[in-house]
């Protein structure tokens, strides 16, 4: 784990750039603040770098194909915040990283023509689903 500077920038980052980029940590490799902003959420409370990065990205959409894949990654973000209660349990994520990735990983859901005669419930099965389905490599192209 690396630390932060007081003002939460890497301590890493050299007149704006990562002066390890090469050699960064895995948690650097995994990590994309895009995530969120894909998603229409900021990074949480006390991240305030984060979130600053975050409202600056814009997307832009080469196709309607592509501009649609964003509408459903948003309508599944929206879904999992406001639908907590339709997950079995009533379990689903509540902090930004897991929304953003549940989101990411079950947009394709929000395709799905038949999508307003479904009952909450059956479209949280189904994002589980898709979740689980993506996790194993089986989701669609």
């Amino acid at each position: 784990m690396m630390g932060y500077r007081s003002d939460g920038t890497c301590p890493m980052l050299n007149a704006g750039q990562c002066s390890i980029y090469s050699h960064r940590p895995q948690t650097c490799r995994d990590y994309d603040c895009r995530i969120f902003a894909a998603a229409g959420i900021d990074a949480g409370a006390g991240k305030d770098v984060i979130n600053k990065r975050v409202s600056e990205w814009r997307f832009d959409y080469p196709t309607d194909a592509d501009k649609a894949a964003h509408a459903a990654v948003l309508a599944a973000s929206v879904f999992i915040r406001e639908k907590k209660a339709s997950f079995p349990g009533g379990r689903a994520p509540t902090a930004s990283t897991g929304i953003a990735v549940l989101a990411l990983k079950s947009y394709r859901v929000f395709f799905a023509h038949d999508l307003q005669r479904r009952s909450d419930a059956e479209i949280a099965g189904a994002i589980i689903k898709a979740s689980g389905e993506f996790d194993a490599g089986l989701q669609q192209p």
